[in-house]
């Protein structure tokens, strides 16, 4: 739980909180609060529960049971603080109060009336301010300390799941390349095509494909053997691609016509690669602290629930 961030979004998520009193029929008659759970002798309202779907703007009978199970594990976490004497001290909430006001440029009498545009007293305020300091320092405790990942832990999932880091198979081309002259009548592409042939047929019949290439190719890259280097498939002319895919490294294909002309094309090498360890290791070791912390939580919320008197009567 990010403590900056669960403190300077209270004002944003709280508006609604303390909106909801007793509620009226449309003839006017008190609706009769009721106890929805019972938590080591706390108890949970329907009022209250109200007051959590207004926040979180939830609705319907299965997403009101998820709340009430939230609310319930916060007051079993709020249970435990109490018991290890981790309450939040009047002067902690003063100074987190004060550095709140501070970090948003605002004197006592600004913030006040902050709070008072989204409906709430600064009494009000700090009673839920509280209980988020609270949550956040026994999370921390029960639950973050002594949390770690060793690099041996995301080396070995780095290797089981090697295939999760396989970077799109890459394909390297040689062409021989034929011009089209703009606006080509028939015949002209005929001829053009016809050269490609040429070639295609020199190269299969075994000559050097790369002095084909510097005698031949009519492309910008010819001195340097018309090697296109490593590309993504999809990232290939996709008339060449398509060629390519049928053939083997040191295989040949041709003429292939593109917008600008003829290609006469040698797959060189095929390669898939898999993003270096060091490149992902920060993402691993993040996530799988991630999978502890999770794993951990829920463990200790059934301990909690599993050591402590709940009832449910929703």
């Amino acid at each position: 739980m990010n403590m900056k961030n669960a403190i300077l979004s209270l004002t944003a998520i709280l508006g609604t909180l303390f909106m909801y009193g007793s509620q009226s029929t449309a003839s006017g008659s008190v609706v009769v609060d009721r106890v929805v759970a019972v938590v080591n002798g706390e108890i949970i309202t329907m009022s209250d529960l109200q007051r959590e779907e207004a926040l979180k703007k939830s609705n319907g009978k299965q997403e009101e049971r998820l709340l009430l199970e939230d609310m319930i594990d916060r007051k079993l976490q709020m249970n435990a603080a109490k018991r290890a004497g981790m309450d939040v001290t009047d002067k902690e909430l003063a100074d987190a109060v004060e550095d709140i006001m501070k970090r948003n440029s605002m004197d006592s009498k600004q913030f006040e009336s902050a709070l008072a545009k989204e409906g709430l007293t600064l009494e009000q305020y700090k009673i839920e301010l509280r209980e988020q300091m609270t949550l956040s320092r026994v999370y921390n405790k029960y639950v973050r300390s002594g949390l770690a990942v060793d690099e041996a832990e995301v080396r070995a999932f780095y290797e089981k799941n090697k295939k999760t880091y396989t970077l799109p198979e890459e394909i390297r081309v040689r062409q021989i390349f034929f011009r089209l002259p703009e606006n080509a009548t028939p015949d002209q592409s005929a001829a053009v095509r016809e050269k490609a042939l040429a070639a295609f047929e020199r190269a299969k019949k075994g000559e050097d494909f790369i002095r084909l290439v510097k005698e031949l190719s009519e492309s910008e890259n010819a001195e340097k053997g018309g090697d296109l280097g490593f590309m993504q498939r999809d990232q290939v002319i996709p008339e060449i691609e398509e060629a390519a895919r049928t053939l083997k490294p040191g295989e040949i294909a041709g003429p292939i016509q593109c917008a600008g002309g003829f290609h006469v094309i040698r797959l060189e090498e095929i390669r898939v690669q898999v993003k270096p360890f060091e490149k992902v290791k920060d993402e691993i070791a993040k996530m799988l602290y991630e999978q502890k912390m999770e794993n951990t939580y829920r463990t200790w919320l059934q301990t909690l629930r599993s050591d402590s008197l709940i009832e449910n009567h929703l």
